[in-house]
């Protein structure tokens, strides 16, 4: 693993692509919207565009060493093994930046089934995949809190 922090242009150095940004910036003031699909050409931007978007985001109270980033507030929506943390009262809680998910363009809820169904009962993967054309340099992202 590499030391060194990759570096990020800032959000506001993005020239154009007012609409991806846009969208971008809607979804993360209210994520209930559930997602941008963003699509283009290679080197329209689209990673740079929202990493730097990941960057900005405030961390997260999550569990300490969770693996899934549970809520400590929130005993219902926790993994077993926080949840008999929470029980016995060792919980602790730590802060994290927010997780940004990097998904090719062919990932399926079938294939990302070990990142958004890993919590028994919990499903976070709530649109299927659409499609892009052959060739393309296209990726999904998804903030996923």
């Amino acid at each position: 693993m590499h030391h060194l922090k990759r570096r990020t242009i800032p959000f506001t150095s993005i020239v154009g692509q007012e609409d991806m940004k846009f969208a971008l910036i809607l979804n993360a003031i209210n994520p209930r919207i559930g997602g941008v699909l963003i699509r283009g050409d290679k080197g329209t931007a689209k990673s740079t565009a929202v990493r730097a978007l990941a960057d900005l985001l405030e961390g997260i109270a999550v569990v300490e060493a969770c693996p899934f980033n549970c809520d400590p507030a929130n005993p219902e929506e926790m993994c077993n093994l926080c949840f008999e943390k929470s029980e016995t009262g060792r919980i602790k809680e730590t802060s994290r930046k927010t997780p940004l998910i990097d998904l090719p363009l062919g990932a399926t809820r079938g294939s990302c089934g070990r990142l958004f169904e890993c919590r028994e009962g919990h499903q976070g993967w709530h649109q299927s995949p659409g499609t892009g054309h052959p060739g393309g340099s296209q990726s999904r992202h998804t903030l996923h809190r």
